[in-house]
């Protein structure tokens, strides 16, 4: 008998597709951190249809062979999520621009996710240049970050920010204003393989562990889920081109050619109900009460099939959709929010944030479109709630329909 809980996937990144890097010595390979798993090379059968006379079937052949499965993982600041995120929007990270500036943060009175940025740089100097909707990080020397997300730039100098509720003044503190790292919708297939091990099934007694190898695997889509009371949990769906029965494992191959095989992160895992301090609407930060949202997005990978091999040989890239689903508390604000827009589908930006002290992500959706049933009475004591569900489309001005960030921790 196996556990669960010895079953072992690696993965490192393919310089050619479809191809395990060699020589093993050279390679490092990274440890999936994930809750379950459902890899696999799975053949598609036919049933011969070829008359007997004893009535007897001929049997079935294998005519295809699909190499694919999900990872259900728990979202955490991590290089396997970094990796897999960025598979996932098939593009690669912008790196992080900052400038170190005298840093002013000062609360607004009338509402406590709303504050004043003042520096004594320009932001017009930070990357491309800070604009309304920027995702910001303050980083300081040591001691926590503080994410606030742009509802205005009043001048070369100064902000209007969200925070989230109750954030801290800052008064003249040397930090540095940074725009975090981020990925946009592109076209680049990152392609890893992957190796699935039973670290409790070993062949023949000896000390070679069973195992299977997924080449070409490409991430077809991934989805995030955060409610209330819960950790925020998503999967990765992967599609592969190659399939191999193996023993030793590939973390075995690795290890003894001299290469190295890291650790799963242990970093902690997010929480929903305290590490999603902001959720903007439009550019400002929601009044109304979400209990839950969930971000899918499907790559529409085609697989091209060709005779004499029986695995997909690749895949090409479909239209990127973006699902969004959130159950919203009915409020005023939330009515007013979201009620008109289901008729004339004018789309919303809207943006999550989530991170603790070891970091996170932030999801920004450019242009979403909702659509929903009226909220209804569905008995007696039960909230009314807007379960709303929809599309992230391209922006106005060609930007990325979902943008990711990632979200430092504290600075140690």
């Amino acid at each position: 008998m196996s556990s669960a809980n010895l079953v072992e996937v690696i993965y490192l990144p393919e310089t050619e597709y479809g191809v395990t890097p060699t020589p093993l010595s050279g390679v490092t390979a990274e440890t999936v951190r994930f809750t379950s798993e459902s890899l696999s090379g799975t053949p598609t059968t036919t049933i011969s249809a070829a008359i007997r006379t004893d009535r007897m079937s001929s049997g079935q052949v294998v005519t295809g062979l699909e190499v694919s499965g999900d990872l259900n993982h728990e979202l955490a600041a991590s290089k396997f999520h970094d990796d897999f995120f960025e598979a996932g929007m098939m593009s690669t990270w912008v790196p992080a621009e900052s400038l170190s500036t005298d840093v002013t943060l000062t609360p607004n009175p009338a509402d406590d996710q709303e504050a004043t940025l003042t520096i004594t740089g320009d932001f017009s100097t930070i990357g491309p240049g800070v604009v309304a909707g920027d995702i910001l990080q303050l980083v300081p020397a040591t001691g926590p970050c503080v994410t606030v997300t742009v509802i205005s730039v009043d001048s070369t100098t100064e902000c209007t920010v969200n925070t989230k509720a109750g954030e801290a003044a800052i008064s003249g503190v040397t930090q540095d204003v940074q725009i975090p790292a981020y990925l946009v919708i592109g076209t680049e297939q990152k392609s890893f393989t992957m190796s699935k091990a039973y670290l409790d099934v070993l062949h023949e007694l000896t000390t070679d562990e069973h195992s299977q190898r997924y080449n070409g695997s490409l991430v077809g889509g991934f989805n995030v889920t955060a409610s209330y009371g819960e950790i925020v949990t998503g999967v990765f769906s992967t599609m592969g081109n190659d399939y191999l029965q193996e023993e030793p494992s590939l973390s075995q191959q690795i290890e003894t050619a001299g290469g190295t095989v890291n650790p799963a992160a242990t970093s902690a895992p997010l929480n929903a109900s305290v590490d999603v301090p902001i959720v903007t609407a439009d550019g400002v930060a929601s009044t109304f009460c979400i209990e839950s949202f969930d971000i899918t997005l499907d790559n529409g990978l085609d697989p091209t099939n060709c005779i004499g091999k029986i695995v997909a040989e690749g895949y090409t890239l479909g239209t990127a959709e973006i699902a969004v689903n959130a159950t919203i508390y009915l409020s005023d604000s939330s009515y007013d929010s979201f009620m008109a827009q289901k008729l004339t589908q004018e789309p919303v930006s809207m943006t999550f944030t989530m991170a603790n002290a070891e970091g996170g992500y932030a999801f920004k959706l450019e242009a979403v479109q909702l659509s929903f049933p009226d909220p209804s009475s569905e008995g007696q004591n039960e909230q009314t709630m807007l379960n709303a569900s929809g599309a992230a489309k391209v922006g106005a001005n060609g930007e990325s329909a979902i943008k990711i960030s990632k979200l430092l921790g504290d600075q140690a």
